[in-house]
Formats: structure tokens, C-alpha cells, sequence
């Protein structure tokens, strides 16, 4: 017997880490003495600035440390009655064992659940959960134990009669962008700055070759006081920019996303009133999927002697969409609070849960935390209150074709809200934008190794003349191993083209 052992390499990217990683920060406050002292805690608005990863090796595993910065935004009330709100931070780190190395890491952390207590009327304590979903993509090479044709018409070999896809995955240069503009005062003078938060999403991103073009929407909103009255005054802005992405071409699917890292608001007197200008920090950054196609051989067979094959099975994974949409959010709840009610803002968070593949659809669900700032008008006082809702949300969409296995990444941010209430309901309607990166997961079974049994000849008589019926499940290659002669040798001998329907015909072997 010969074990064919030459050399063949098929390298292909493979999921290597999927886990989710949690850890929990708590860390005092003390409010500095220009800040207003606590009486009422309303709410606090969490979010994550991740800021660094670092992967070490260890062995056959590898450690993943990654670290950022936690922003809260503490609303409340002051001894008087006023709306009151004061920016803090924390600093967090984390680590994960992984099985491998991965080449290519996504780490998405979010604020799972933030409790907070006041100790004393400017001392805090804030303890925050934080989930991290981390995605390793790592390049596999499969070394094939086969060889191609060997001498005398003795050995062949079948490459994959349709290519295997996988993908490649290179990250898009972080892009910094600045936009400084002024606020819509609708005919407001003389506000005073409460709290201000911004949102940005990516409504349409295109690879181009060597760069991304970006296409994006976004909002700034203040909440002031302006004589006496609480308003919130908003602002739309567009983002458009070309990120330099060097191994980008066209048809490729590229996902990019924002992140608002800083905003600040100023106060300019002009002439007899104010004016409320701002100017916005967004980070974009993203990563650029690149489908491929990879030749395998997934069968042999001998023209003169018996021989042994052995399979086995790879993953592979190529990309099939990424897409960046938006959906309206329209939900009554039951009402907790039978006050006459003003809503001053409505604070929400979306929450991304899990992804459902169902035949060619995609189904994406989360939930939606959303937290009503009013003022109510018991008994003639006006006093500031909070209410927290809990709102499922969902997005569906066609993948156009059914995929066995599919792995997603999933952003769910939320645009412009309102919400008004009636006698017995809260109703609440808002803008949800979804981005998501869609890799489908395919089984080969490829040929591992094959062995040539010498001391076993093929017995064939060439006097012989045999005929061959074929369906139309047959292949000539399948043919062709069945009965010990060569692909080549039946489409001469039945003037064949192989694209020629062959199974229609009767076959001389």
C-alpha cells in the first residue's frame, strides 16, 4: 500500500471564540460644591466608551483584555424643586480566557443594569453590570494528505466542482469627526442648559476600492429652563465622510458604526439674548468582509489499483449581509401615575437580546428601557418625577435564501421619541435604527488522505464492452470511478461535451 501524502493548503477564516463576558464595577462619588446637593434622584443615563484591547498568549490559549470608560449622567432634583443633572465616569477592565488566538476580534459592552444609592446628599455610589459579546475570527489552514494526477493515467484527483466561500475580515481605520453647529431656539432667549445627549447611526455605508463611503443622520437635544418653563430643543445633523479602508473593493460588505464619544454645550450672549451652540466628538469605525472562493478536493479514486479514502469535515464561514435599517416603535402600556403628568424628556436605551434565523429570515429582539422625566401638577405644586417602562422590540428581515447556521452581530440604537399619556395609558412612539452583520456557517466534507493498494489490481477486460444507463443524478466523475477508466476517456468514446445533457444517452465504457 502508498500513502499519498503530498502537499495541498486550503487556508480559510473560522469562528474561534463566541463567548460573553460579564463584570461588575461600583465606585463612590462625591459631588463637587458647585453642584447642587441631591433631594430627589430621578434617573441615571449609563453608557460604555470602549477604549483598548490587548491579546496574550498563553500557551496553546490566549488572555483578551480590553478596558474602557463607563459615562453616567445623574439627573435629580435640588433642595428648591430644580431639575438638576451632573456627568460622571468610571474607569473599567476586563479579561477572558479564549481557547485560540483570534486574528480578527469584535468586543460589543453594554450596560446590562446600573443601580445606584444615594449615601448622603453629595455622596454617591454607583454599581453598574457590564455584558460583553466578543466575536474571534482566526485564519485555518487545512493541509491536504492527497496529491494532484499521478504518472500513468494511475491516480486522480476531483477538485470541489463548486468552490467553497469563505471570507476574509480586515478592520476599517477609526475615523474622528467633529461637528460643532448651534441649536433650533424656537423662539426661546435667555436658556439655561440642563443636560444635553446626542445620537448618531449610519442609515447607508459603501465599499468602494480602498475606502468606505459613509452616509449617516443623528440628533442633538438640550433639555433648559428657560424663565420658569423646562423645553427641550433639538438638532438634526448629517455625517458624511470617506474612510480610508485599504483592502476594501467593490461588492464587498462593509459594517461601520458610530459612537458619540464627547458633546459639549455653550452659552453665547448676542446682542439681547442667548444663543445655544454645541459641538460633537463621533468616532466611526467598522470592518470590511470580503468574500472568497477556495478549491478543495473532495474525492480520488485509482484507474489501476483498489485504493482508501478517508473525509473529514471543515467549517467555514462567508458573509451574507450587512445592513444598516430603521423601524417605528409604537407601544401602549398601562400607565403608573394618575397625575396630570408634562413630559419633560424621555430617556430610552435599547437593549439587543438575541438573533433568530427562521428558514430565510432573520428575526432580531431586544427590549426597550425607556425612562419618562415629568413634571406633575398635584394639588397646585409642581414637582419633578420619574416613571421607568419596559418595551419589546423586534426586527425582521429577508435573508433571500435559507442558511443552515448563521451568526450575527446585532446594534440596536434609538432616533427621535415622544411619548403622551391618557387617562389610562403611557404611549410612547419611537425610531429604532438597526445595524447587523450576518456570516453563514457551511459544512465541507473534503478528502483527507487516500491510499493506493498496490498489492490490489484492477481487473479490467478490455475485450469487454459495457453499457451505461445514467440518471440524471449521475455525474461523469462518478461514472467514471465506478467503473475504473477516466472522465476524458468517456466523452471520447461517446463524442461527449461535458456540459452535454450525457444523461439522456445510453454510455460505451
Amino acid at each position: 500500500m502508498e500513502n499519498l501524502n503530498l502537499q495541498g493548503r486550503v487556508s480559510y477564516t473560522t469562528l474561534v471564540n463566541d463567548t460573553v463576558s460579564s463584570c461588575e464595577i461600583t465606585e463612590e462619588f462625591n459631588l463637587p460644591d458647585y453642584v447642587p446637593e441631591i433631594r430627589k434622584m430621578l434617573t441615571v443615563k449609563t453608557g460604555v466608551l470602549p477604549e483598548g484591547k490587548y491579546i496574550m498568549d498563553k500557551g496553546n490559549a490566549s488572555q483578551l483584555d480590553f478596558s474602557g470608560t463607563v459615562t453616567y449622567l445623574v439627573i435629580y432634583t435640588d433642595d428648591e424643586g430644580n431639575l438638576c443633572s451632573t456627568p460622571l465616569s468610571s474607569q473599567y477592565e476586563s479579561s477572558v480566557q479564549l481557547n485560540t488566538r483570534p486574528d480578527i476580534v469584535f468586543i460589543d459592552t453594554v450596560a446590562d443594569n446600573t443601580a445606584l444609592r444615594v449615601n448622603a446628599p453629595r455622596k454617591l455610589t454607583i454599581k453598574t453590570r457590564l455584558k460583553s459579546k466578543i466575536l474571534g475570527y482566526g485564519k485555518t489552514t487545512y493541509e491536504e494528505s492527497i496529491t494532484p494526477k499521478s504518472t500513468a493515467d494511475e491516480m486522480y484527483l476531483q477538485r470541489a466542482s463548486e468552490k467553497i466561500n469563505t471570507v476574509e475580515i480586515s478592520q476599517v481605520s477609526l475615523q474622528n469627526i467633529r461637528i460643532s453647529d448651534k441649536l433650533d431656539m424656537q423662539g426661546y432667549k435667555n436658556a439655561k442648559p440642563i443636560w444635553c445627549d446626542a445620537v448618531a447611526v449610519i442609515n447607508d455605508c459603501k465599499a468602494k476600492n480602498g475606502s468606505v463611503s459613509v452616509r449617516g443622520s443623528g440628533s442633538v437635544k438640550c433639555v433648559c429652563v428657560v424663565n420658569g418653563e423646562t423645553v427641550c430643543l433639538n438638532k438634526d445633523i448629517s455625517i458624511v465622510e470617506e474612510i480610508e479602508a485599504e483592502k476594501c473593493r467593490e461588492n464587498d460588505f462593509v459594517s461601520v458604526n458610530p459612537r458619540c464619544i464627547s458633546l459639549s454645550i455653550s452659552n453665547e450672549l448676542n446682542e439681547d439674548e442667548s444663543q445655544l451652540f454645541f459641538d460633537l466628538n463621533v468616532e466611526i469605525e467598522g470592518a470590511v468582509y470580503s468574500n472568497k472562493e477556495e478549491s478543495v478536493t473532495v474525492d480520488c479514486y485509482s484507474t489501476k489499483h483498489e485504493t482508501e479514502a478517508s473525509y473529514k469535515i471543515i467549517d467555514t464561514y462567508s458573509a451574507v449581509k450587512s445592513q444598516n435599517a430603521n423601524f417605528t416603535v409604537s407601544e401602549a402600556v398601562k400607565r403608573k401615575n394618575n397625575d396630570e403628568l408634562d413630559i419633560v424628556d424621555i430617556i430610552a436605551t435599547p437593549v439587543f437580546e438575541k438573533a433568530e434565523f427562521k428558514g430565510s429570515r432573520a428575526v432580531f429582539s431586544g427590549k426597550l428601557n425607556a425612562c419618562v422625566i415629568a413634571m406633575s401638577q398635584k394639588d397646585g405644586e409642581k414637582e419633578y418625577i420619574s416613571e421607568n417602562y419596559e418595551l419589546p422590540i423586534k426586527f425582521e428581515d429577508d435573508l433571500k435564501s435559507y442558511f443552515a447556521e448563521c451568526i450575527s452581530r446585532c446594534d440596536f440604537t434609538v432616533g427621535k421619541i415622544s411619548g403622551k399619556y391618557d387617562e389610562e395609558r403611557f404611549i410612547i412612539n419611537g425610531d429604532i435604527f438597526v445595524s447587523y452583520d450576518t456570516v453563514e456557517k457551511s459544512k465541507h466534507k473534503v478528502l483527507d488522505t487516500a491510499i493506493l493498494k498496490k498489492d490490489k489490481e484492477i481487473k479490467n477486460d478490455l475485450a469487454c464492452v459495457r453499457v451505461c444507463f445514467p440518471t440524471e443524478d449521475d455525474t461523469l466523475w462518478e461514472i467514471a470511478k465506478k467503473y475504473h477508466t477516466t472522465v476524458a476517456k468517456i466523452t471520447e468514446q461517446n463524442d461527449l461535451d461535458t456540459q452535454t445533457e450525457f444523461y439522456k444517452k445510453k454510455l460505451i465504457i
